[in-house]
């Protein structure tokens, strides 16, 4: 099974030469070129998502924005069609979950989960969550995965499940968020980042910053439970003649059900 996670970064004015229409393209072929089961996005604009549901035919696209403004941002998942989706929701990470657009005071957006329970072709059925934690204080990241811990053990509740939840946490391996997070401390179960399997990749940066560094932040993670061994997990730094789908690299891993 094969579980990507890719902040494409929205359609920012500021980009110049890396505005949307500039790159989808590369997108999209990078997608094709890496055909995976689930793949997570971040900062997806209501433009992006039409665009790319119209031109990613082999997935369905679930998730709502964070707001209902024009350029509100979507943690989408994305889902093969040769697989089941049996239930999938967006909550908020807030006092409120369930109210659009709602937040705490000390984060600079609103900040989002989208989350989905699916059926795989081979009838495994697992959860997956897709987030994209606060960019300025720790103390507002920990808050977000606390929530998702909430959402989690709710699920749990109904039917156990093996769990994954990708991302970009805005947040380095040592920092006390993630040590505290795999460590199983905001909801009692343990998760391991499938770096792990390649442990030099904390090493490299998951930001391309459009000029295909590798220096840097390494932001973006992949978090299994128990349930599943890791086989594989690579940083993709496709382009085309140079020129990068994102700021940010796909993180994909390849996975096995024990």
């Amino acid at each position: 099974m094969k579980i990507m996670t890719f902040n494409v970064r929205s359609d920012n004015i500021l980009d110049i030469n890396n505005r949307w229409e500039d790159r989808s393209h590369i997108v999209y072929n990078l997608i094709r070129k890496y055909p995976c089961d689930i793949i997570g996005l971040q900062e997806v604009t209501n433009t992006m998502y039409q665009d790319i549901n119209e031109n990613i035919q082999d997935y369905y696209v679930v998730g709502m924005g964070r707001t209902k403004k024009l350029f509100a941002e979507k943690n989408n998942l994305l889902i093969s069609k040769r697989h089941t989706i049996l239930d999938h929701e967006t909550f908020w990470l807030s006092d409120t979950p369930k109210k659009e657009g709602s937040t705490i005071w000390y984060s600079l957006f609103p900040r989002i989960c989208t989350t989905a329970l699916v059926k795989l072709d081979n009838e495994f059925k697992l959860r997956i969550y897709n987030t994209h934690l606060d960019v300025l204080l720790p103390h507002a990241r920990e808050y977000g995965l606390k929530k998702i811990a909430e959402f989690m053990r709710k699920h749990q509740d109904k039917e156990k499940l093996p769990c994954i939840i990708m991302g970009d946490f805005n947040a380095t391996p040592n920092s006390k968020v993630i040590q505290e997070f795999t460590r199983g401390t905001h909801n009692g179960k343990k998760f391991v980042a499938v770096q792990e399997a390649s442990k030099d990749l904390y090493k490299k940066s998951t930001m391309s910053m459009f000029r295909g560094q590798q220096k840097g932040m390494h932001i973006d993670y992949i978090f299994v439970c128990e349930a599943f061994e890791i086989n594989d997990v690579e940083l993709i730094r496709y382009n085309e003649e140079g020129k990068y789908p994102s700021d940010h690299y796909p993180l994909m891993t390849d996975l096995q059900v024990l």
